[in-house]
């Protein structure tokens, strides 16, 4: 089967065709960002950001294939996700102070001994009272929480898409959610926690 038509599949909501399209286009995604992660070394960029920010480019890219362009899919995906890698750095770029050091939040804090895995973002205090995941268990109307949805990231919102079925209707657990957006399980915690902190300021009344 070609890859135009496991587009068309994967457009219709068949899971299996989006995972086939994914796989074959993943080893070019992770050369690309590769090469921009060196091009661009000054930024402190990461390989899997980057690799996640293709990856909603690519379920961007199956949404709004035309194959009557005479493009192929891969062509036309791979594109899309270099243009989502870049518009990703661009966003890095701007948040750069003009001076002093970056505090990478995956970095070890002194005092910890490396073989515990603790980051500044695990001893970070929490600014909410509530676990962020009770977003989804308080009595907001569905419309309130899809309209606090758009007002965060595209990133963010595609990955508390799938995280809570908000596509198919499936839930899924954490894991699931990493490797379907080839996060590691840390990167993973550390995107929902934050997308739904987000969330939660977007809703009425906070």
């Amino acid at each position: 089967m070609t890859n135009e038509q496991l587009c068309s599949l994967a457009r219709e909501g068949d899971k299996a065709a989006e995972a086939a399209l994914i796989e074959n286009i993943l080893p070019s995604i992770r050369i690309t960002a590769a090469n921009i992660q060196k091009r661009y070394s000054g930024i402190l960029l990461e390989t899997d950001d980057l690799v996640q920010e293709a990856m909603i480019g690519v379920l961007r890219a199956i949404q709004t294939y035309d194959p009557e362009t005479g493009n192929l899919f891969l062509t036309y995906a791979q594109t899309i996700a270099e243009n989502a890698m870049l518009d990703y750095i661009r966003k890095c770029a701007s948040a750069i102070p003009a001076s002093g050091s970056i505090l990478s939040l995956d970095a070890s804090p002194p005092g910890f001994d490396s073989e515990a895995n603790v980051t500044y973002a695990d001893i970070l205090p929490d600014d909410y009272s509530k676990n962020p995941e009770q977003l989804f268990i308080r009595q907001e109307t569905i419309t309130e929480v899809r309209n606090a949805l758009e007002e965060i990231s595209d990133r963010e919102r595609a990955y508390l898409h799938y995280r809570y079925g908000f596509v198919d209707d499936m839930s899924h657990d954490q894991t699931e959610t990493a490797s379907y957006f080839h996060l590691s399980l840390s990167r993973a915690r550390h995107t929902e926690k934050a997308a739904l902190n987000n969330v939660r300021r977007a809703l009425p009344g906070q």
